[in-house]
Parts: structure tokens; C-alpha cells; sequence
């Protein structure tokens, strides 16, 4: 008789009330809330992206390189101006890697003139 009793409760529908349908307000307020929290989520990552503080890329080492100036020459070359702790570096940077092409802080070899005296002697 017991089986009988709780094969009846399991296979018994039973009623549960329905939920309420929510409303064309509440549903909007809903979609609202979770806009607001994607897109607030969104700019706090592009912030932190900004800052560099995100996965790790904070600066280290303070501020040893100092990019004077950069200047192009064709689509896929540029010559840069560098300054690493005192020191002045003309680089060339291209597609085929970074290569020095002259060392600035250096005072010219006392054999060679410089350009500006080759420049004037032509003149």
C-alpha cells in the first residue's frame, strides 16, 4: 500500500502556480541594467589597457630610453633618434630588424671630418 501511495505523489502532476510574465518596463529596466554593466566593465579594461596595468605590462625600470624623434623614410623604413642614460643613438628600423647607424655621443674619429665640414668644403 505504501508503493501505491508515493507511486501516486511522483507520478501526480501537481499544480505549481505560474510565474508572473514580467512587463514591457521591467524587462527594459533589465536589459538596461546589464547594458550598463557590460559596457562599464568594457571601459574599466580599456582604462587599465591604457595604463598598461593589465595582464602584467606596467612600466619596469623607469626611464632609461627616451625616443627623441622618429622620422620615416619609405612605407616600411624609419630612422630614429634614441637616448639610452646619456647617450645619443641614430637607429634604422626597417622590416628586416633594428640596426645602429651611428653612435652621437661619440665625438668624430679625429682622421675623418665630420659631415658639416665635408658639406662646407663642397660648396
Amino acid at each position: 500500500m505504501r508503493c501505491l501511495w508515493i507511486g501516486l505523489f511522483v507520478l501526480a502532476p501537481t499544480p505549481v502556480p505560474a510565474a508572473e510574465s514580467p512587463t514591457l518596463a521591467s524587462a527594459a529596466l533589465q536589459t538596461l541594467w546589464a547594458l550598463l554593466v557590460v559596457v562599464g566593465l568594457i571601459l574599466a579594461l580599456y582604462a587599465l589597457a591604457r595604463k598598461r596595468w593589465l595582464f602584467g605590462l606596467g612600466k619596469s625600470g623607469g626611464n632609461a630610453i627616451t625616443v627623441i624623434e622618429m622620422r620615416p623614410l619609405l612605407p616600411k623604413t624609419t630612422l630614429a633618434l634614441v637616448e639610452v642614460r646619456g647617450r645619443e643613438y641614430l637607429l634604422g628600423i626597417s622590416s628586416g630588424g633594428i640596426e645602429l647607424l651611428a653612435d652621437l655621443s661619440q665625438p668624430p674619429a679625429p682622421g675623418r671630418p665630420d659631415f658639416a665640414s665635408l658639406l662646407a668644403e663642397g660648396q
